[in-house]
């Protein structure tokens, strides 16, 4: 072979051995050096876990079944860029339905994501638009969105559950994790829609909706008490205000409400109030109760056998307690007083002699015992333990303390922890845990019931029948606005000077009254408090009368007949 010839085989010859070589190397580090990369990049591409459609959220009714917080479809606008093919135009589309600026729909369909949201959640006539607008891409997919058909109606009870996934406040924070949906994942090779590809037989594994709660509520009660407290709030241009209603007989809440409050609907709205509108003033915020704390210190002395109801002392208007004197709210001639009527004349100056009877020890060990500096352990979120020092609490301890507790002043309590010592007194001195859930509900429909069950025999039964008595008098002789035509109620009022640095303010109050009936049988036990009135000062000026027409109502739409067996003139319903 000529010498050109055989030289120009050997340069192909090593041009094809160079080019086998590359390949060789090429090959060598896909399938062997970067073997993994391109093996996981595969499976990212082919394989993926797919949530199955989501059940909705665990809903909430009231003891009769009505919808209080519950679930409606909306849409999510949604969009695969890579299908989008004039993403100018289409944004320009979507800028008009959905009332965003195009740029910003633009700048999202611009990316190599495979999926990106647009807009969440739209009603079904929006959806229904983006349909007829027939746009490549882009899809509308359904999802829950929390509803509450009430409005505000129980708004402090309820909470609210944010876009974020998650519940706040009341029932929706407690039981957050209960009410949360079972959500199911499955794994496998995807079709260019991100369905799965039915490959190989799998199990099928359902999702399952979240716990159904039915409370101890009651919607007519709620609505007569929130309706009340908006008409006593304005009449008497108090600040706000906290209503609760109970029944004694199982501590079950029929009713609460708060002032100001707002819509678990549209809670965005409310941001940024101070105090926050979303914490629950009867259970997340204390104050000093007043007067009506008188009923547990005269418990206390009658129980332990320091006093019966006609023991006599003698009242000079003012009496000395560890340094500190004590005078009553208004003047009181001086004279023999007996002990009931340190509730019916609502005497500060006997309540302090009677705490200063038992001493401390006794008189702590009592207010322990009606759940006073403790939480109640009610199923709702936030709640709060109150204030009480003892001579145990060293640094914050006076001796003057076990004069002012007496009477409700220099402690601490929620509305809740007041209406259930209370009604401790109500359930012949038993009490109970206070609950506002019946029954949890499970996806399969087994049902957990909640038993009441008393936690503590605080006093006994015969001195909380002599108490309740004596309460009749105080609201027949002391308190008469309280009264309710043909049924026989017992109750005290409480008017409580508010603390602050230094000393407590001279020109505003809160004012309160707490009662049940109908004596000698409770079904009912009523708190009223109302934050800063400024029609009055006085309790038995503003909370009193609210407590008589809110009472009024109730025992007409409850049914409930006079405990003496006397015929209640009005129709029920």
């Amino acid at each position: 072979m000529a010498e050109g010839p055989r030289r120009r085989l050997q340069l192909v010859s090593a041009l094809l051995i160079g080019c086998v070589l590359v390949i060789v190397a090429q090959l060598f580090k896909v399938q062997i050096w970067d073997h993994r990369f391109y093996q996981e990049w595969a499976v990212e591409q082919r394989v993926r876990a797919v949530t199955v459609a989501e059940p909705p959220r665990g809903v909430i009714r009231d003891r009769n079944g009505r919808l209080l917080a519950g679930n409606k479809v909306m849409y999510s606008i949604e969009a695969a860029p890579l299908y989008v093919v004039d993403k100018e135009s289409v944004a320009h589309e979507l800028s008009m339905l959905l009332h965003v600026p195009a740029a910003n729909i633009e700048r999202k369909l611009d990316t190599d994501s495979l999926w990106v949201p647009l807009a969440s959640p739209v009603l079904k006539e929006t959806k229904e638009q983006l349909e007829a607008l027939n746009l490549p891409g882009i899809t509308a997919r359904p999802v829950w969105k929390r509803d509450y058909p009430e409005g505000s109606l129980a708004a402090h009870v309820l909470g609210f559950y944010s876009a974020a996934g998650r519940g706040y406040y009341g029932l929706e924070g407690f039981y957050d994790v209960s009410l949360q949906p079972e959500r199911v994942e499955r794994e496998g090779p995807v079709d260019t829609a991100s369905a799965l590809i039915p490959w190989e037989a799998t199990p099928v594994v359902l999702p399952r909706p979240g716990t159904e709660l039915e409370l101890t509520l009651d919607r007519t009660v709620q609505g007569l008490v929130e309706e009340e407290l908006a008409y006593s709030v304005e009449m008497y241009q108090a600040d706000g205000g906290t209503i609760i209603v109970m029944d004694p007989r199982t501590f079950e809440i029929l009713a609460l409400a708060s002032l100001p409050n707002y819509a678990p609907g549209r809670f965005l709205d409310f941001m940024g109030e101070e105090p926050s509108v979303y914490e629950d003033p009867a259970v997340s915020r204390q104050y000093e109760p007043g007067s009506v704390f008188k009923i547990l210190t005269v418990a206390a002395a009658l129980d332990a056998g320091v006093v019966t109801p006609e023991t006599t002392y003698y009242d000079e208007g003012w009496i000395e307690v560890g340094g500190h004197v004590i005078k009553n709210a208004s003047y009181h001639p001086p004279g023999d007083m007996t002990v009931a009527d340190i509730l019916i004349d609502s005497l500060n100056v006997g309540s302090a002699w009677l705490s200063t009877e038992m001493g401390s020890d006794l008189f702590y060990r009592y207010l322990r015992a009606f759940g006073i500096g403790r939480t109640t352990g009610i199923d709702l979120a936030g709640e709060v333990a109150g204030q009480l020092w003892t001579p145990d609490d060293y640094e914050n301890w006076y001796d003057g303390y076990l004069g002012t507790n007496s009477f409700g002043q220099g402690v601490a309590v929620t509305p809740l922890q007041m209406i259930v010592a209370a009604a401790t007194v109500a359930n012949d001195g038993a009490r109970m845990r206070p609950h506002i859930v019946s029954r949890r509900i499970a996806p399969d429909g087994t049902a957990t019931i909640f038993r009441p069950t008393p936690e503590k025999q605080v006093i006994s039964s015969e001195t909380a029948r002599v108490l309740m008595e004596m309460l009749v008098r105080t609201v027949e002789e002391g308190d008469p606005h309280a009264m309710v035509e043909g049924y026989r109620v017992a109750g005290k009022t409480g008017t409580a000077e508010i603390p602050v640095p230094g000393g407590y303010l001279s020109d505003e109050t809160i004012t309160s009254f707490v009662g049940f009936g109908p004596v000698p049988d409770p079904q009912l036990v009523i708190l009223i408090k109302l934050d800063r009135p400024k029609t009055s000062h006085w309790a038995s000026e503003t909370a009193a009368w609210t407590f008589h027409r809110l009472a009024k109502r109730l025992f007409t739409v409850l049914g409930i007949p006079p405990g003496d067996g006397r015929v209640v003139a009005e129709a029920t319903g």
